[in-house]
Protein backbone atom coordinates (compact mmCIF):
# COMPACT_ATOMS: atom_id res chain seq x y z
CA UNK A 1 0.00 0.00 0.00
CA UNK A 2 2.77 2.41 0.96
CA UNK A 3 4.61 1.65 -2.29
CA UNK A 4 1.50 2.46 -4.35
CA UNK A 5 0.98 5.78 -2.56
CA UNK A 6 4.65 6.67 -2.98
CA UNK A 7 4.48 5.79 -6.68
CA UNK A 8 1.34 7.91 -7.14
CA UNK A 9 2.98 10.88 -5.43
CA UNK A 10 6.11 10.46 -7.53
CA UNK A 11 4.08 10.36 -10.75
CA UNK A 12 2.17 13.53 -9.82
CA UNK A 13 5.34 15.34 -8.82
CA UNK A 14 6.93 14.34 -12.14
CA UNK A 15 3.89 15.62 -14.06
CA UNK A 16 3.96 18.90 -12.14
CA UNK A 17 7.65 19.36 -12.84
CA UNK A 18 7.05 18.62 -16.52
CA UNK A 19 4.30 21.28 -16.65
CA UNK A 20 6.53 23.82 -14.88
CA UNK A 21 9.41 23.04 -17.22
CA UNK A 22 7.13 23.48 -20.23
CA UNK A 23 5.90 26.82 -18.88
CA UNK A 24 9.46 28.01 -18.32
CA UNK A 25 10.52 27.05 -21.83
CA UNK A 26 7.43 28.63 -23.39
CA UNK A 27 7.15 31.83 -21.35
CA UNK A 28 10.48 32.30 -19.59
CA UNK A 29 13.29 34.38 -21.04
CA UNK A 30 16.16 31.97 -20.45
CA UNK A 31 17.53 32.25 -23.99
CA UNK A 32 16.66 35.87 -24.84
CA UNK A 33 19.49 38.36 -25.32
CA UNK A 34 17.18 41.36 -24.95
CA UNK A 35 17.81 42.82 -21.45
CA UNK A 36 14.22 44.08 -21.29
CA UNK A 37 12.93 40.51 -21.54
CA UNK A 38 14.50 39.77 -18.18
CA UNK A 39 12.38 42.33 -16.34
CA UNK A 40 8.93 40.88 -16.83
CA UNK A 41 7.77 44.13 -18.43
CA UNK A 42 4.44 44.23 -20.22
CA UNK A 43 5.45 45.03 -23.81
CA UNK A 44 3.76 45.07 -27.22
CA UNK A 45 0.44 44.78 -25.43
CA UNK A 46 -3.03 46.14 -26.08
CA UNK A 47 -6.36 45.48 -24.40
CA UNK A 48 -9.66 47.20 -23.66
CA UNK A 49 -10.27 48.62 -20.20
CA UNK A 50 -13.59 49.71 -18.75
CA UNK A 51 -13.86 52.42 -16.09
CA UNK A 52 -17.66 52.47 -16.19
CA UNK A 53 -17.96 51.29 -12.57
CA UNK A 54 -15.32 53.65 -11.20
CA UNK A 55 -16.40 57.20 -12.06
CA UNK A 56 -19.04 59.13 -14.00
CA UNK A 57 -18.21 59.20 -17.69
CA UNK A 58 -15.86 56.24 -17.40
CA UNK A 59 -16.32 53.91 -20.36
CA UNK A 60 -14.34 51.51 -22.51
CA UNK A 61 -11.01 52.58 -23.96
CA UNK A 62 -7.77 50.98 -25.21
CA UNK A 63 -4.85 50.42 -22.87
CA UNK A 64 -1.46 49.99 -24.60
CA UNK A 65 2.16 49.34 -23.71
CA UNK A 66 4.65 49.82 -26.54
CA UNK A 67 7.68 47.74 -27.52
CA UNK A 68 9.79 49.47 -24.88
CA UNK A 69 7.23 49.02 -22.10
CA UNK A 70 5.97 52.61 -22.00
CA UNK A 71 2.28 53.30 -21.81
CA UNK A 72 0.91 54.31 -25.21
CA UNK A 73 3.53 54.68 -27.93
CA UNK A 74 6.54 56.99 -27.88
CA UNK A 75 9.74 57.48 -29.83
CA UNK A 76 12.46 57.13 -27.15
CA UNK A 77 14.77 59.51 -29.02
CA UNK A 78 12.20 62.31 -28.69
CA UNK A 79 11.34 61.82 -25.01
CA UNK A 80 12.05 64.85 -22.82
CA UNK A 81 10.50 63.67 -19.54
CA UNK A 82 10.12 60.13 -18.21
CA UNK A 83 7.66 59.67 -15.35
CA UNK A 84 8.13 56.74 -12.97
CA UNK A 85 5.80 55.63 -10.19
CA UNK A 86 3.14 53.12 -9.27
CA UNK A 87 -0.53 52.88 -10.20
CA UNK A 88 -1.06 56.62 -9.63
CA UNK A 89 1.47 57.17 -12.43
CA UNK A 90 0.32 54.37 -14.74
CA UNK A 91 -3.38 55.34 -14.33
CA UNK A 92 -4.72 52.10 -15.76
CA UNK A 93 -8.34 53.25 -15.63
CA UNK A 94 -7.83 56.57 -17.37
CA UNK A 95 -7.64 56.91 -21.17
CA UNK A 96 -4.19 57.88 -22.47
CA UNK A 97 -5.27 61.42 -23.30
CA UNK A 98 -6.73 61.92 -19.81
CA UNK A 99 -3.65 60.95 -17.78
CA UNK A 100 -1.77 63.70 -15.99
CA UNK A 101 1.21 63.08 -18.31
CA UNK A 102 -0.93 63.84 -21.36
CA UNK A 103 -2.38 66.94 -19.69
CA UNK A 104 1.11 68.13 -18.69
CA UNK A 105 2.41 67.62 -22.22
CA UNK A 106 -0.54 69.46 -23.81
CA UNK A 107 -0.24 72.32 -21.34
CA UNK A 108 3.46 72.73 -22.07
CA UNK A 109 2.78 72.64 -25.82
CA UNK A 110 0.15 75.34 -25.43
CA UNK A 111 2.69 77.52 -23.62
CA UNK A 112 5.10 77.33 -26.56
CA UNK A 113 7.16 74.28 -25.58
CA UNK A 114 6.06 72.04 -28.42
CA UNK A 115 9.17 69.87 -28.33
CA UNK A 116 8.30 68.33 -24.94
CA UNK A 117 7.46 64.61 -25.04
CA UNK A 118 6.42 62.84 -21.84
CA UNK A 119 6.79 59.06 -21.46
CA UNK A 120 4.70 57.16 -18.91
CA UNK A 121 6.78 54.40 -17.27
CA UNK A 122 4.41 53.85 -14.34
CA UNK A 123 3.85 50.28 -13.16
CA UNK A 124 1.04 49.28 -10.80
CA UNK A 125 2.21 48.34 -7.33
CA UNK A 126 5.71 49.69 -7.72
CA UNK A 127 7.53 51.47 -4.90
CA UNK A 128 10.97 53.04 -4.77
CA UNK A 129 12.44 49.52 -4.59
CA UNK A 130 10.97 48.85 -8.02
CA UNK A 131 11.96 52.31 -9.24
CA UNK A 132 15.59 51.46 -8.53
CA UNK A 133 15.25 48.47 -10.80
CA UNK A 134 13.65 50.66 -13.47
CA UNK A 135 16.63 53.02 -13.30
CA UNK A 136 19.20 50.22 -13.33
CA UNK A 137 17.76 47.69 -15.73
CA UNK A 138 14.98 49.23 -17.84
CA UNK A 139 15.60 52.84 -18.89
CA UNK A 140 19.35 52.41 -19.63
CA UNK A 141 18.48 49.61 -22.07
CA UNK A 142 15.99 51.57 -24.19
CA UNK A 143 17.85 52.56 -27.39
CA UNK A 144 18.01 56.31 -27.99
CA UNK A 145 16.39 57.26 -24.66
CA UNK A 146 18.09 60.39 -23.29
CA UNK A 147 15.50 62.29 -21.21
CA UNK A 148 16.30 65.66 -19.71
CA UNK A 149 14.16 64.95 -16.65
CA UNK A 150 13.03 61.82 -14.79
CA UNK A 151 10.04 62.67 -12.63
CA UNK A 152 9.39 60.29 -9.72
CA UNK A 153 5.88 60.38 -8.23
CA UNK A 154 6.63 58.58 -4.97
CA UNK A 155 5.52 57.79 -1.44
CA UNK A 156 2.15 56.06 -1.37
CA UNK A 157 3.31 52.50 -2.02
CA UNK A 158 6.39 52.77 0.18
CA UNK A 159 4.19 53.03 3.26
CA UNK A 160 2.99 49.48 2.66
CA UNK A 161 6.15 47.69 1.50
CA UNK A 162 6.42 44.05 2.47
CA UNK A 163 8.69 41.28 1.29
CA UNK A 164 6.14 40.24 -1.35
CA UNK A 165 5.56 43.77 -2.63
CA UNK A 166 8.37 44.00 -5.16
CA UNK A 167 11.55 42.18 -6.13
CA UNK A 168 14.17 42.21 -3.42
CA UNK A 169 17.10 43.91 -5.13
CA UNK A 170 19.45 42.95 -2.32
CA UNK A 171 19.39 39.30 -3.33
CA UNK A 172 22.45 37.37 -4.46
CA UNK A 173 23.22 37.98 -8.14
CA UNK A 174 22.51 34.39 -9.16
CA UNK A 175 19.11 34.42 -7.44
CA UNK A 176 18.26 37.71 -9.16
CA UNK A 177 19.11 36.28 -12.57
CA UNK A 178 16.97 33.21 -11.99
CA UNK A 179 14.09 35.32 -10.71
CA UNK A 180 14.26 37.70 -13.66
CA UNK A 181 14.15 34.92 -16.23
CA UNK A 182 11.65 32.58 -14.61
CA UNK A 183 8.05 32.77 -15.85
CA UNK A 184 6.70 30.79 -12.88
CA UNK A 185 8.55 32.84 -10.29
CA UNK A 186 7.41 36.02 -12.00
CA UNK A 187 3.78 34.87 -11.84
CA UNK A 188 4.10 34.08 -8.15
CA UNK A 189 5.59 37.52 -7.53
CA UNK A 190 2.73 39.24 -9.34
CA UNK A 191 0.00 37.24 -7.55
CA UNK A 192 1.53 37.75 -4.11
CA UNK A 193 1.96 41.46 -4.82
CA UNK A 194 -1.70 41.72 -5.85
CA UNK A 195 -2.79 40.09 -2.58
CA UNK A 196 -0.66 42.47 -0.53
CA UNK A 197 -2.06 45.45 -2.44
CA UNK A 198 -5.63 44.28 -1.89
CA UNK A 199 -5.04 43.86 1.86
CA UNK A 200 -3.60 47.37 2.00
CA UNK A 201 -6.59 48.68 -0.02
CA UNK A 202 -4.32 49.99 -2.77
CA UNK A 203 -6.21 48.37 -5.63
CA UNK A 204 -8.91 50.03 -7.75
CA UNK A 205 -12.09 49.86 -5.66
CA UNK A 206 -14.74 52.54 -6.14
CA UNK A 207 -15.81 54.53 -3.09
CA UNK A 208 -19.36 55.84 -2.58
CA UNK A 209 -18.17 59.31 -1.60
CA UNK A 210 -21.70 60.62 -1.09
CA UNK A 211 -22.14 58.07 1.72
CA UNK A 212 -18.64 58.36 3.18
CA UNK A 213 -18.23 58.85 6.93
CA UNK A 214 -15.49 61.22 8.07
CA UNK A 215 -13.76 61.42 11.42
CA UNK A 216 -11.26 63.72 13.12
CA UNK A 217 -9.77 60.94 15.26
CA UNK A 218 -7.13 58.41 14.22
CA UNK A 219 -8.14 54.76 14.17
CA UNK A 220 -4.79 53.19 15.01
CA UNK A 221 -2.31 55.99 15.69
CA UNK A 222 0.49 53.54 16.42
CA UNK A 223 -0.03 51.64 13.18
CA UNK A 224 2.91 51.20 10.82
CA UNK A 225 4.08 48.40 8.60
CA UNK A 226 6.53 46.25 10.54
CA UNK A 227 8.70 45.81 7.47
CA UNK A 228 12.10 47.46 7.67
CA UNK A 229 11.86 48.51 4.01
CA UNK A 230 8.97 50.88 4.79
CA UNK A 231 10.93 52.72 7.52
CA UNK A 232 11.69 56.38 6.77
CA UNK A 233 15.46 55.87 6.86
CA UNK A 234 15.26 53.03 4.32
CA UNK A 235 13.08 55.23 2.14
CA UNK A 236 15.60 58.08 2.47
CA UNK A 237 18.44 55.80 1.33
CA UNK A 238 16.48 54.63 -1.72
CA UNK A 239 15.63 58.19 -2.78
CA UNK A 240 19.28 59.18 -2.63
CA UNK A 241 20.22 56.09 -4.64
CA UNK A 242 17.52 56.91 -7.21
CA UNK A 243 18.88 60.44 -7.60
CA UNK A 244 22.36 59.08 -8.21
CA UNK A 245 21.12 56.66 -10.88
CA UNK A 246 19.11 59.41 -12.60
CA UNK A 247 22.19 61.61 -12.74
CA UNK A 248 24.14 58.71 -14.24
CA UNK A 249 21.54 58.60 -17.02
CA UNK A 250 22.30 62.26 -17.75
CA UNK A 251 18.91 63.46 -16.50
CA UNK A 252 17.70 65.77 -13.75
CA UNK A 253 15.75 64.02 -10.96
CA UNK A 254 12.42 65.57 -9.99
CA UNK A 255 10.69 64.15 -6.91
CA UNK A 256 6.97 64.82 -6.46
CA UNK A 257 5.17 64.23 -3.16
CA UNK A 258 1.81 62.45 -3.18
CA UNK A 259 -1.64 62.92 -1.70
CA UNK A 260 -4.52 60.53 -1.02
CA UNK A 261 -8.26 60.81 -1.36
CA UNK A 262 -9.19 59.50 2.09
CA UNK A 263 -8.36 62.67 4.01
CA UNK A 264 -9.39 66.28 3.62
CA UNK A 265 -9.27 69.68 5.32
CA UNK A 266 -12.73 70.84 6.40
CA UNK A 267 -13.10 74.19 8.19
CA UNK A 268 -9.36 74.22 8.77
CA UNK A 269 -9.39 70.80 10.43
CA UNK A 270 -8.00 67.47 9.23
CA UNK A 271 -10.61 64.80 8.62
CA UNK A 272 -10.12 61.21 7.52
CA UNK A 273 -12.33 58.59 5.97
CA UNK A 274 -13.55 56.26 8.71
CA UNK A 275 -12.45 52.63 8.56
CA UNK A 276 -13.89 49.57 10.25
CA UNK A 277 -10.48 48.13 11.00
CA UNK A 278 -6.89 49.10 10.38
CA UNK A 279 -5.74 52.65 9.73
CA UNK A 280 -8.35 55.23 8.76
CA UNK A 281 -7.82 58.30 6.61
CA UNK A 282 -6.13 60.30 9.36
CA UNK A 283 -3.67 57.48 10.06
CA UNK A 284 -2.94 57.24 6.34
CA UNK A 285 -2.39 60.98 6.16
CA UNK A 286 0.23 60.90 8.92
CA UNK A 287 2.00 57.85 7.46
CA UNK A 288 2.23 59.36 3.99
CA UNK A 289 3.09 62.82 5.35
CA UNK A 290 6.04 61.25 7.16
CA UNK A 291 7.48 59.91 3.90
CA UNK A 292 6.69 63.16 2.09
CA UNK A 293 8.77 64.99 4.70
CA UNK A 294 11.64 62.59 4.03
CA UNK A 295 11.36 63.33 0.30
CA UNK A 296 11.60 67.07 0.94
CA UNK A 297 14.50 66.58 3.36
CA UNK A 298 16.47 64.57 0.79
CA UNK A 299 15.95 67.32 -1.79
CA UNK A 300 17.14 70.00 0.63
CA UNK A 301 20.17 67.94 1.71
CA UNK A 302 21.29 67.07 -1.81
CA UNK A 303 20.16 70.15 -3.74
CA UNK A 304 17.53 68.24 -5.73
CA UNK A 305 14.32 69.48 -7.29
CA UNK A 306 11.21 68.63 -5.25
CA UNK A 307 7.63 69.58 -6.11
CA UNK A 308 5.44 69.43 -3.01
CA UNK A 309 2.17 68.48 -4.63
CA UNK A 310 0.79 67.03 -1.40
CA UNK A 311 0.98 70.47 0.26
CA UNK A 312 0.38 72.88 -2.61
CA UNK A 313 -2.33 71.23 -4.72
CA UNK A 314 -5.86 71.09 -3.32
CA UNK A 315 -8.17 68.25 -4.26
CA UNK A 316 -11.92 68.19 -3.84
CA UNK A 317 -15.07 66.27 -4.63
CA UNK A 318 -14.81 64.26 -7.83
CA UNK A 319 -11.01 64.22 -7.97
CA UNK A 320 -10.58 60.63 -6.70
CA UNK A 321 -12.61 57.54 -7.61
CA UNK A 322 -11.11 55.50 -4.77
CA UNK A 323 -8.74 56.08 -1.85
CA UNK A 324 -5.71 56.72 -4.08
CA UNK A 325 -6.51 57.04 -7.76
CA UNK A 326 -7.60 60.16 -9.58
CA UNK A 327 -10.49 60.64 -11.93
CA UNK A 328 -9.82 62.50 -15.19
CA UNK A 329 -10.82 65.65 -13.29
CA UNK A 330 -8.14 65.04 -10.65
CA UNK A 331 -5.52 64.09 -13.25
CA UNK A 332 -6.25 67.34 -15.08
CA UNK A 333 -5.35 69.27 -11.93
CA UNK A 334 -2.12 67.35 -11.47
CA UNK A 335 -1.04 67.71 -15.10
CA UNK A 336 -1.65 71.46 -15.19
CA UNK A 337 0.04 71.99 -11.81
CA UNK A 338 3.14 70.08 -12.88
CA UNK A 339 3.30 71.88 -16.22
CA UNK A 340 3.21 75.28 -14.52
CA UNK A 341 6.14 74.34 -12.28
CA UNK A 342 8.22 72.71 -14.99
CA UNK A 343 7.56 75.32 -17.68
CA UNK A 344 10.62 77.37 -16.85
CA UNK A 345 12.88 74.31 -16.81
CA UNK A 346 11.97 72.29 -19.89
Amino acid sequence: MFAKVAKLIAVNVALLLAVLLGAELAFGTWFSRDPLDRLGLVRNFSTTVSAASLYDGGGDFPYRRDRWGFRGAVDPAKVTVVTIGGSTTNQLYLPEDKTWQAVMERTLHASGRGDVVVANAGIDGQSTIGHLRVLRDWLPNVPGLRPRFILAYVGINDVHITGAWVDDLAQHTLIRKIRQRSAVWGLVDKLSGMMVARRAKLTHQPVAWDKAEWTDRPGRPDWRSDQAASAPESYRHRLKEMAGLIHQLGAVPVFVTQARGDYRIASGKLQGLAAGDGPNGIDQYHLLAGLNRVTLDVCREDGLLCLDLARDLSFGAGDFYDLLHNTPQGAEKIGRWLAERLAGLV
